[in-house]
């Protein structure tokens, strides 16, 4: 029998990433590939797990990360990621696929324009070819 998942948003969203952690591994990379994201920040060391290099990082709930490289993690699955910000109705209502090409060009935009506050204000505006609903995510979180 299956166990009931967890009640919060983000907890539910940490159990199913754990559930399918190499699928997402593999498509978080393969999405990064398809977008341009070059080789040297295609994921980055998991380091507060194992170490290892990735693209999804399991236990981590904030949508995404930079540090060597970019990383997405379950954040992207939890639709109350974004509850009381700018762009959370849209963020809640949008594909998984939407939300992780999101999450990829504000980090990649984030390193690009050097800081959180300039890649939520011009993220929308990047040059990936993210799909038009995670720009219009974006949009709605530079509000």
């Amino acid at each position: 029998m299956i166990e009931k998942p967890p009640e919060d948003p983000a907890d539910h969203a940490v159990d199913f990433a754990r559930r399918w952690a190499g699928l997402l591994e593999a498509y978080c990379t393969l999405r990064m590939q398809e977008l341009g994201i070059p080789e040297h920040s295609l994921g980055t060391r998991d380091l507060g797990g194992d170490g290892r290099w990735t693209t999804f990082i399991v236990r981590e709930r904030q949508g995404g990360n930079l540090w060597e490289g970019i990383a997405v993690n379950s954040g992207c699955l939890n639709p109350s990621l974004l509850k009381g910000e700018p762009g959370a109705r849209v963020f809640a209502r949008a594909r998984l696929r939407d939300r992780i090409d999101a999450i990829i060009a504000h980090e990649y935009e984030e390193d690009r324009l050097g800081t959180h506050a300039a890649a939520l204000k011009h993220g929308w505006k990047t040059e990936l070819p993210i799909r038009a609903e995670a720009k219009r995510i974006l949009k709605a979180m530079a509000r």
